[in-house]
């Protein structure tokens, strides 16, 4: 069992300024002075923003927080980092949905004019390994606050810096969070609810078992459209692979690239699907990213 506590902390307030890094450890916010993950093989319970990482970006409710490690004594990118010590904690929080309490230090814009904050709980949404500014792999993590970007600012709002300034938003951000669930729908039965990977059928004794998914993620950070063109008819398991990017479809051929088993076989394209293949583009870049080896080579 680890010997931190997930979660809000009693006693402990939203906007709460703390002196420095050893109070935070001293209440129990995040334990380690230095480091910026508390986590291990158990899963991360917090992390903390102080601007160590030059590819981190921070808007307040979502955050995009790189991992530890591969810097050298005055802070540069040196070595590629791993999935090891935080950094797995953190992917191990994502896939078990662990709440991550999350600290701004006065070293960032969005961070108080002097101490830590603490700003609350976040959820890990995402990892991946890509290539980050400096030409080394970093482990990269999505986070999302558990309030929305109103609540959490208006809470905080006391001990933010005087030039504060909110990040500029795009409308799509909120409104892509509500799916058409009609699309969905749609596309599944075009496919008799069959995969378009694998073409199997998943039977039980309701409704049988397929996903409407997107091709180009909705929300951040791909704030792709809830449109049919840009959607496809998989398994779980299948859906769960092409999410993570784990395998792609060429948008030339619709030819299945880097999947076990399945390697240039042609996707199912049934003539009512209007697919935009602009999308399998787009999603094709993004595995490049997440399989830097694969540039490399």
């Amino acid at each position: 069992m680890p010997d931190y506590d997930y979660g809000h902390l009693p006693g402990i307030d939203v906007g709460q300024i703390f002196k420095d890094r050893k109070e935070l450890s001293k209440k129990r916010i995040h334990g380690p002075t230095q480091a910026g993950i508390w986590g291990s093989q158990a899963g991360a319970c917090s992390i903390v923003l102080s601007g160590g990482y030059e590819d981190d970006i921070d808007e307040l409710d979502f955050i995009y927080y790189t991992g530890q490690g591969g810097q050298n004594s005055s802070g540069k990118q040196i070595d590629d980092q791993k999935f090891t010590r935080g950094n797995e904690g953190l992917r191990i929080s994502c896939d078990y949905n662990l709440p991550i309490r999350v600290t701004r230090g006065f070293q960032i814009k969005n961070g108080p004019i002097s101490g830590y904050r603490y700003d609350g709980i976040y959820y890990v949404k995402k990892y991946e390994r890509v290539e980050g500014r400096s030409g080394f792999l970093i482990c990269r993590y999505t986070l999302e606050s558990e309030k929305t970007f109103e609540i959490l600012e208006n809470e905080i709002k006391n001990n933010l810096k005087p030039d504060y300034k909110k990040a500029k938003r795009k409308q799509l951000n909120i409104n892509t969070t509500i799916r058409d669930t009609k699309l969905g729908e749609s596309i599944k039965k075009i496919y008799g609810y069959r995969c378009q990977v694998c073409n199997v059928y998943l039977k039980t004794p309701n409704q049988p078992v397929a996903i409407g998914a997107h091709i180009k993620g909705l929300g951040r950070p791909h704030n792709g459209p809830d449109i049919i063109e840009n959607m496809l008819c998989l398994c779980p398991n299948h859906h769960d692979q092409f999410d993570k990017f784990s395998f792609y479809i060429d948008y030339e051929t619709l030819k299945i690239k880097e999947l076990e088993g399945y390697k240039n076989l042609k996707l199912n394209l049934n003539q009512k699907h209007k697919l935009d293949r602009e999308f399998l583009k787009y999603h094709y870049e993004n595995y490049l990213k997440n399989n830097p080896t694969q540039n490399r080579n």
